[in-house]
């Protein structure tokens, strides 16, 4: 059996005539940039994130940092955020100028530990990015409690957890509330995927969502008339026109990965050598990943490809050791729980059309890896 790691084949076949004939119907009318159709998509993903504002962007990397800027954090400025992230994070604060300052995770949910964040709190710091990594939120909860305690913003990346939510005073809330703004990637493999790049960011302050407007339009808000330089970070609109479309089955998609997941740890709960996700009581996923720790990641991978099973590591290093970050000044054994996740960790394969069958084919081969290592 083959089975890859994502696979966005069957999704798009089911929505290829909604997405094709408004498509159509931009091309008649020759709307291909912002316009009115990315206007549409702002306000409905403003709506659903129970935000006031919406900005939509070329890309998830653009929203972080242009949501920093608007926030007015640049050069002199701290920002802390985690090395267990995609590079775009800390490289959106670098943009602008900004030092970043990371920060370790919490060892069961691989998330920021707001425990640790107080201990890099300097009279520079401006701003906590958590990442709500592999679709599960941070601590949003007790990272708004420090943020109000030092007067510091909360700008989080929510680029793989569109959908989720965090339980308090008797109700599921959009992590979004617990944050002065909050970004988002429409990668195609997110889970709410552009058909090509896109980003946005959600907020309820007016002067924020007015300046990552101008910003993203050369500086902009009247046409030809420029208050500041700016850049265009801006969505087209036929990625605007396909998440419209796409964001009618998020819900539905969020909960057959939620039902994937369960799979998961039904059937591999009894292996000792996996550490599973952790997901608090709080929290509700939407399992963009479902990443494991493994020992021997390379041989375990290697054994899954040999059956036909597809499989991926985020992150291979973690950013703090990239050669990019090299004049921050971090050394091995700085973070060393994000270390010792970041050279365990893999990532099964993931997407809402995967079917028990499939997912026992690969909890079966699992157990077999570890039944012959141990024999």
């Amino acid at each position: 059996m083959k089975i890859p790691f994502i696979d966005l084949t069957c999704q798009h076949e089911k929505i290829r005539d909604e997405i094709f004939s408004r498509w159509q119907e931009l091309y008649d009318r020759t709307e291909f940039v912002y316009h009115r159709t990315c206007k549409d998509f702002e306000q409905q993903f403003a709506s659903w994130n129970a935000a006031r504002f919406a900005c939509a962007f070329d890309s998830g990397t653009s929203a972080v940092e242009i949501a920093l800027r608007a926030a007015g954090i640049g050069q002199g400025d701290e920002v802390i955020t985690v090395a267990n992230t995609f590079i775009a994070t800390v490289a959106a604060i670098a943009f602008t100028g900004a030092q970043p300052v990371l920060t370790e995770i919490d060892d069961k949910t691989w998330n920021m530990d707001p425990e640790r964040v107080e201990e890099k709190i300097t009279r520079k710091t401006r701003a906590i990015i958590p990442v709500h990594l592999y679709g599960q939120p941070a601590d949003m909860i007790s990272l708004r409690q420090i943020a109000r305690k030092h007067k510091l913003l909360i700008i989080a990346d929510s680029a793989q957890a569109v959908g989720s939510a965090l339980y308090e005073q008797g109700r599921w809330n959009n992590p979004a509330s617990y944050a002065d703004i909050t970004t988002y990637s429409f990668y195609p493999t997110k889970n709410l995927g552009a058909c090509g790049e896109g980003g946005a960011a959600v907020t309820n302050d007016p002067k924020f969502a007015e300046f990552m407007s101008m910003f993203r339009d050369h500086g902009s808000r009247e046409k030809y008339i420029h208050e500041f330089i700016g850049r265009n970070n801006r969505m087209d609109a036929l990625q605007a026109a396909a998440l419209l479309i796409k964001m009618k089955y998020l819900e539905k998609w969020n909960e057959q990965r939620r039902q994937v997941a369960s799979w998961y740890l039904q059937d591999l709960k009894m292996v000792e050598e996996i550490q599973l996700p952790f997901v608090p009581d709080f929290i509700l996923p939407v399992y963009h990943l479902f990443v494991i720790l493994v020992p021997e990641r390379e041989a375990f991978q290697q054994y899954l490809a040999r059956y036909g099973i597809g499989s991926a590591l985020h992150y291979k290093l973690p950013v703090h050791l990239q050669q990019a970050f090299r004049h921050l000044n971090y050394r091995q054994g700085d973070l060393p729980i994000t270390e010792a996740v970041v050279k365990r960790n893999i990532s099964l394969p993931m997407f809402p059309e995967l079917t028990r069958k499939k997912v026992k084919y690969i909890t079966d081969t699992i157990k077999m890896f570890f039944t012959e290592k141990n024999n």
